[in-house]
């Protein structure tokens, strides 16, 4: 190749032996200037790859599908999306450098990604619509992307997750996701084989992603597969719907206000005056003060708060001008109860979270007012707290996951029903009684709903007594010895082993136990957001149009070929 500079000042490359020109520029890499001289039919020089004198590209293109699928399918397996999209864009080892990349070579292979995906998406979608139990479908949407997996529990009693669908979009843009779900799930052929659906999403009431909660509540609802079966919201998410509905409530504005400004005092008079000295802890709360409550954390804001009272109290006795803007009985006692309020929550999520011998509550109102009464000087009756917040908090996350968990909880065999009893006695006092029943009753019904489902749409384990009969089944279990909580257990081995004595119990274990992978973020989100940011600064640079059409394809195919069914 000749380089040279032509009329409007670009650098070109003329090959030697045809003299047809190219784009030379730096940002375009060499790789097609080598792939031309490879095939340059003027070019008697050619690096000759092959025994058989061709070019190694055309070795490439002669050899048979099986093995080209196979070097696919290998490449796929062993490398990050990422470096695949490297690898396949320049032709070279993994660890091209950014200008060595090409578009073109990209679109040389993506038939070949396509082609693949397409077989062995047929193949698994077969697979999932032969498997003999209930999915989880697990949307998971943050600021740059989406992201559609399936999670079940298939025949040998083993976790598995699968991506269907991936949307490469700000999630500010994404204005119907519930056609968005419909359609992979028509694509994929998953209608009633399902147990629900679980957001992992950030509500922002601004946004009006909360709207599209409610389409797709009623599109599972249509499509129920269990009694439960609806939209479930990861507990995690929680902070980001309280943060956002105090932000547009303006809720205690003024005290935040005046928080703020005590401690931007309080900072500066430390630095200027000798005689007050601030030790780490406070300087930090401090700290935390001045820049006001932020996304996820308002409950540590109000704790800070909490904390630094007295503090504020012994400076105002000898800082008259302090005294003057530090808060009024009246914005404390609000403080105050805010943070109670958050306190509340806080300590109600853990409950919920799937870690091993949480046992959920149930939330309702009666009782978060009770426990509310009872810390802080709290008016039920105009507290816009419990109307905006905590209404929204048992109504989108509490209520609906209560039932997964307690019934999970109740599958474990070292705490049954026993279990939920003894914490609720703890709990709830005198009114335990009232909502033990309320568990057992939710429980029967859901077991009843298993029973009387016809075996041919369900797995349907041999009973070892044939004597035995559902009821006397779930009594069984029960009555059963509880294994000791000190023990380690796998629960799926235990539910593997037993499945024949508990057929109905274990089909249950089966569809409610699938529900703890999503719950448990095993989904890498930071891996995600890498990733989306890794094929941002790829479109950025070389506009690679198609990138969005390989990436689903990708996706799968590494979960395929990683899977132990495959």
């Amino acid at each position: 190749m000749i380089k040279y500079i032509d009329a409007d000042g670009k650098l070109k490359a003329e090959c030697k032996h045809c003299k047809k020109a190219f784009d030379a520029d730096s940002k375009k890499g060499t790789t097609h200037l080598n792939n031309h001289l490879q095939r340059c039919p003027a070019n008697n020089n050619k690096t000759k790859s092959g025994s058989d004198g061709r070019d190694g590209d055309d070795q490439h293109q002669s050899l048979s599908p099986s093995i080209k699928t196979k070097e696919l399918a290998s490449l796929i397996k062993e490398n990050s999306v990422f470096d695949l999209i490297k690898h396949f864009s320049s032709d070279q080892e993994r660890d091209a450098r950014d200008e060595d990349l090409d578009p073109w070579v990209l679109n040389w292979r993506k038939d070949e990604i396509l082609q693949l995906y397409q077989e062995k998406k047929e193949k698994l979608c077969q697979f999932l619509n032969n498997l003999s139990c209930r999915f989880t479908l697990q949307l998971v949407c943050r600021y740059t992307g989406c992201v559609l997996e399936v999670n079940y529990i298939d025949d040998s009693w083993e976790r598995q997750s699968k991506i269907i669908s991936f949307w490469h979009c700000p999630r500010d843009r994404i204005k119907n996701l519930t056609e968005a779900v419909k359609q992979s799930c028509m694509d994929w052929k998953i209608d009633t084989n399902k147990c629900s659906l679980v957001l992992s999403l950030r509500i922002d009431t601004a946004d009006g992603l909360d709207n599209e909660i409610g389409k797709m509540e009623s599109l599972f609802r249509q499509r129920r597969s269990l009694p439960f079966a609806r939209c479930l919201l990861n507990t995690n998410d929680l902070w980001q719907f309280v943060y956002s509905v105090l932000k547009s409530e303006d809720y205690v504005g003024d005290g935040i206000r005046s928080l703020k400004e005590c401690a931007a005092y309080v900072q500066n008079k430390s630095t200027s005056d000798k005689l007050i000295q601030l030790d780490s802890a406070v300087k930090e709360a401090i700290s935390v003060l001045e820049n006001g409550p932020s996304l996820g954390v308002s409950f540590y804001y109000f704790r800070n708060a909490v904390n630094l009272k007295e503090v504020f109290s012994a400076l105002e006795q000898f800082d008259s001008e302090f005294r003057s803007i530090n808060l009024s009985k009246q914005k404390w006692d609000e403080v105050t109860a805010t943070f109670e309020h958050l306190k509340f929550l806080n300590d109600v999520i853990d409950s919920f979270l799937w870690w091993e011998g949480e046992i959920p509550i149930i939330v309702d109102l009666p009782y978060v007012h009770k426990i509310l009464k009872d810390r802080c000087n709290h008016t039920i009756e105009d507290c816009l707290f419990c109307q905006k917040v905590m209404k929204g908090a048992i109504d989108l996350f509490f209520s609906k996951n209560y039932s997964v968990r307690v019934i999970a909880v109740i599958l474990d065999p070292r705490l049954k029903m026993d279990g939920v009893q003894l914490h609720y006695k703890k709990i709830y006092g005198r009114d335990a009684d009232r909502y033990i029943e309320k568990v057992a009753k939710d429980f029967r019904d859901v077991y009843d709903a298993y029973a009387a489902t016809d075996s041919n749409s369900s797995k349907s384990y041999p009973m070892l007594d044939a004597t035995s009969s559902p009821k006397s089944e779930l009594d069984l279990y029960m009555k059963e010895l509880k294994i000791p909580a000190v023990q380690q257990l796998d629960i799926l081995a235990w539910w593997r082993g037993n499945a024949p004595f508990y057929p109905t119990l274990a089909r249950m274990a089966r569809d409610y136990l699938a529900l703890e992978e999503p719950f448990n973020d095993e989904f890498d989100e930071g891996a995600l957001i890498d990733l989306l940011c890794d094929i941002d600064h790829m479109n950025y640079k070389f506009k690679f149009c198609d990138l969005s059409e390989i990436i689903t394809p990708l996706l799968l195919l590494k979960g395929f070929f990683n899977s132990a069914e495959n």
